[in-house]
């Protein structure tokens, strides 16, 4: 199951809120802070709040899944290792709460760990029959638990799948890469580019992209940008 936060941050194609039948009265609308946690070593509990900006009461159900990459597609599996308190909760309207993210193993962290904190906000049955049907809203927040001083390492590759430019990258480092603004250029002029969040690419495994690059062919020279949790990436490759 494909993941993302705010952009790809969904089960299947990423854990997108599910939105609100058309025609849904006052539905509630639950906004949940920081968007991503990060904890570093030393620490094992964290916090993530959660406001009702609605009109109508939010029954929530909390989990924490372990994310995971298996055959190139992000995963999440049930786990012990890190438990959220409570499980679930119920928030009045203009209400706030807070959910405790506790990391229970005792062995110290050895690079990074990788959760993903699901917030499923469930609506009421319909009162009668006629009413307008809501769907559970999905929020799914990445947790990472750090050593001190890690780093990511990423080595880029391109090539041509007909007419689309494929861009692969591996993270051989221990610290996860959040890409953002993911630009292609040749000759200095932008040929591709993904606004906003691009996607992940976890300590020891890797993310992909297909792209549309006008230009751009087997051979080409071109440069990619990025913006990451752990610094610019500038780096300059051969198209295969």
């Amino acid at each position: 199951m494909r993941l993302n936060d705010n952009k790809r941050n969904t089960f299947g194609a990423a854990l997108l809120a599910l939105l609100a039948a058309s025609g849904a009265a006052q539905a509630g609308a639950l906004q949940v802070s920081p968007i991503n946690i990060e904890v570093t070593a030393g620490t094992s509990t964290t916090v993530e709040n959660l406001e009702n900006k609605g009109t109508t009461v939010i029954n929530a159900q909390v989990r924490v899944f372990k994310w995971n990459h298996k055959d190139g597609k992000e995963m999440l599996v049930p786990t012990t290792d890190v438990v959220a308190s409570p499980p679930a909760l119920k928030i009045q309207p203009g209400g706030k709460a807070t959910v405790r993210v506790v990391r229970l193993l005792k062995t110290p962290i050895e690079g990074e760990e990788t959760y993903r904190l699901i917030i499923d906000d469930i609506p009421p049955p319909p009162n009668k029959a006629g009413d307008s049907v809501s769907f559970a809203v999905r929020h799914a927040i990445p947790v990472f638990f750090q050593a001190a001083g890690i780093k990511s390492q990423l080595a880029w590759t391109a090539r041509m799948n007909g007419a689309d430019l494929e861009l692969h990258v591996v993270n051989n480092g221990q610290l996860h890469a959040r890409l953002a603004q993911l630009t292609v250029l040749q000759k200095g002029a932008t040929v591709a580019a993904v606004n906003g969040l691009a996607g992940y690419a976890l300590a020891g495994d890797s993310d992909s992209w297909k792209l549309k690059a006008k230009g751009v062919h087997a051979g080409s020279t071109i440069e990619i940008k990025a913006a990451t949790n752990d610094g610019p990436v500038d780096t300059t490759i051969q198209v295969q």
